[in-house]
Protein backbone atom coordinates (compact mmCIF):
# COMPACT_ATOMS: atom_id res chain seq x y z
CA UNK A 1 0.00 0.00 0.00
CA UNK A 2 1.06 3.46 -1.25
CA UNK A 3 1.35 6.17 1.59
CA UNK A 4 -0.64 9.07 0.65
CA UNK A 5 0.53 11.69 3.66
CA UNK A 6 2.03 12.42 7.28
CA UNK A 7 0.57 13.74 9.90
CA UNK A 8 2.42 17.02 11.82
CA UNK A 9 4.37 15.33 13.75
CA UNK A 10 5.74 12.45 11.32
CA UNK A 11 6.41 15.73 9.15
CA UNK A 12 8.79 17.31 11.98
CA UNK A 13 10.89 14.23 12.23
CA UNK A 14 11.30 13.91 8.87
CA UNK A 15 12.31 17.88 8.27
CA UNK A 16 14.69 16.85 11.31
CA UNK A 17 16.29 14.34 9.56
CA UNK A 18 16.51 16.04 6.42
CA UNK A 19 14.68 13.53 4.45
CA UNK A 20 12.08 16.45 2.82
CA UNK A 21 13.62 17.32 -0.51
CA UNK A 22 10.94 20.04 -1.67
CA UNK A 23 7.85 21.49 -0.78
CA UNK A 24 4.63 22.83 -2.03
CA UNK A 25 1.43 25.02 -1.18
CA UNK A 26 -1.47 24.35 -3.61
CA UNK A 27 -5.27 24.97 -3.60
CA UNK A 28 -7.64 23.15 -2.36
CA UNK A 29 -10.77 24.17 -2.58
CA UNK A 30 -10.89 27.86 -1.26
CA UNK A 31 -8.09 26.52 1.78
CA UNK A 32 -4.65 25.85 1.25
CA UNK A 33 -2.56 22.47 1.31
CA UNK A 34 0.82 21.64 2.05
CA UNK A 35 2.60 19.05 -0.08
CA UNK A 36 6.40 17.40 0.40
CA UNK A 37 8.52 15.13 -1.24
CA UNK A 38 10.93 12.56 -0.41
CA UNK A 39 12.69 11.74 -3.29
CA UNK A 40 13.95 13.57 -6.15
CA UNK A 41 11.56 15.44 -9.01
CA UNK A 42 10.24 12.20 -10.37
CA UNK A 43 8.90 10.82 -6.49
CA UNK A 44 5.06 11.11 -5.61
CA UNK A 45 4.07 14.39 -3.90
CA UNK A 46 2.84 13.55 -0.46
CA UNK A 47 0.31 15.65 1.02
CA UNK A 48 0.02 16.75 5.60
CA UNK A 49 -2.89 14.90 7.06
CA UNK A 50 -4.97 15.70 9.96
CA UNK A 51 -6.70 13.29 12.16
CA UNK A 52 -9.79 13.05 10.65
CA UNK A 53 -9.05 14.40 6.87
CA UNK A 54 -7.08 13.18 4.40
CA UNK A 55 -5.94 15.94 3.28
CA UNK A 56 -4.95 19.08 5.97
CA UNK A 57 -5.80 22.69 4.73
CA UNK A 58 -5.46 26.05 6.05
CA UNK A 59 -7.64 28.92 6.13
CA UNK A 60 -4.97 31.13 4.30
CA UNK A 61 -1.20 31.44 3.23
CA UNK A 62 -0.18 33.26 5.72
CA UNK A 63 -1.29 30.70 8.73
CA UNK A 64 0.21 28.06 5.92
CA UNK A 65 3.53 29.54 6.25
CA UNK A 66 3.52 29.85 9.66
CA UNK A 67 2.78 26.15 10.07
CA UNK A 68 5.74 25.80 7.12
CA UNK A 69 8.56 27.91 9.77
CA UNK A 70 7.46 26.14 12.70
CA UNK A 71 8.50 22.56 11.23
CA UNK A 72 11.42 24.06 9.74
CA UNK A 73 10.59 24.14 6.33
CA UNK A 74 12.05 27.52 5.27
CA UNK A 75 11.18 27.56 1.17
CA UNK A 76 8.25 25.81 -0.45
CA UNK A 77 6.75 26.71 -3.72
CA UNK A 78 3.11 28.30 -4.33
CA UNK A 79 1.22 27.03 -6.84
CA UNK A 80 -2.98 28.33 -7.57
Amino acid sequence: MKRKGYDEGQLLDLVKNGAVREAKASRHGERWAFYFRLGGPGSNWLAVRSQREQVRTWASLDTLARFADAVGIRLFAVEQ
